[in-house]
């Protein structure tokens, strides 16, 4: 009986119900009914607030003939309800999704402070930049593990591998300038990021790396770090961030002037060793490019358990029916109260 009710609640309603053994108890709902019944025969109704309305029309209308086992019924309705804990949301069973496991390793070094991007008329520093565009990049990939690493003159995990993207954005807001020293470790960078990845299970193993310089921290060659990646079957897309020339940096207040440095024959080669591309972005609108392509590039089937992401609304029913409870006494103490008979 409880796979009947199941089947006819999960296709007539938008609900799922989390404890719904408790929908064995609906046929209690005669139990109102039954009892008014039984009260009708032992008890004399007293009319009060609605002796003004007409005999036939209380005979025509069952709300004011039956009022009082109607709002019971509804109340004890969505008690039961409410104990088998609907919630509202999409439903989902066991189903094939596009996801993989994805590190991004983010540049913070120095020279991130320069502005030659530019973002609606304004120039804000090269990271805040980056920031908000991996952000849309992380929101538009919902079934991807996604994790964190920065460097500089150091590397270190921002944030390890999770589905929960909520998170992670936080960890990436947190995401600074300096925050792992002005240096430039690359291949520390990619190391820590292929450390994240090695050991999860799935197939698909992604790092994206970006920076916007060339290597000069740290112990590990980023070449070396890009055969470790290739050996454990770890893909390295490499983004090269920063126009081309001067470009203007800002620092304690003041203004400097630097070239750009990066070295794009080590991040191309670091693509290729490992089955990645490489791209160049000089420019806001080639950076968003840059992870739409790289967005499109790693689609992996993977199948999900059996989950559902719902609200749940416990509260919002038990509030109705305490409405209703009180309606249903209020009813008593007026219309139809009753004295032995």
């Amino acid at each position: 009986m409880i796979n009947y009710i199941l089947s006819f609640f999960s296709t007539t309603l938008p609900f799922t119900f989390m404890t719904p053994v408790w929908l064995v108890a609906l046929p209690l709902l005669f139990l109102p009914y039954w009892m008014d019944r039984r009260g009708r025969r032992h008890a004399i109704p007293i009319s009060s607030t609605l002796i003004m309305v007409p005999r036939h029309v209380r005979k025509k209308i069952p709300m004011l003939r039956h009022g009082g086992w109607i709002l019971r019924t509804l109340t004890l309705l969505l008690i039961i309800v409410a104990l088998a804990r609907p919630q509202i949301g999409e439903r989902q069973g066991k189903r094939a999704t596009d996801g993989i496991d994805v590190v991004l390793a983010i540049d913070t070094s120095g020279s991130m402070r320069a502005r030659d991007f530019e973002v609606n008329g304004q120039r804000p520093d090269r990271l805040e930049v980056i920031k908000a565009v991996i952000a849309d990049f992380i929101e538009a990939r919902p079934d991807d593990r996604i994790g964190m690493v920065v460097f500089g003159s150091e590397a270190y995990t921002q944030a390890p591998l999770t589905l929960d993207h909520d998170v992670l954005q936080k960890f990436l807001d947190r995401v600074e300038i300096g925050m792992a020293g002005d240096g430039t470790a690359i291949g520390d960078g990619l190391a820590v990021a292929i450390k994240r990845l090695k050991d999860t299970p799935g197939e698909s193993h992604v790092v994206v790396l970006l920076t916007d310089g060339a290597n000069n921290a740290g112990r590990i060659d980023p070449v070396a770090s890009a055969q470790a990646a290739k050996a454990l079957g770890i893909r390295v897309h490499t983004i090269g961030v920063g126009s081309d020339g001067i470009v203007p940096i800002v620092q304690n207040g003041r203004v400097f002037h630097i070239k750009g440095d990066i070295d794009e024959v080590t991040l191309k080669r670091i693509a290729d060793e490992t089955g990645g591309v490489y791209r160049r972005a000089v420019d806001t609108s080639a950076l968003i490019n840059v992870y739409r392509e790289i967005d499109k590039l790693e689609k992996n089937r993977r199948e999900d358990k059996d989950q559902h992401r719902g609200r749940d609304i416990f509260s919002s029913i038990i509030a109705a029916a305490i409405i209703l409870l009180l309606a249903e006494t209020l009813w008593r103490s007026t219309k139809y109260r009753r004295v032995p008979a």
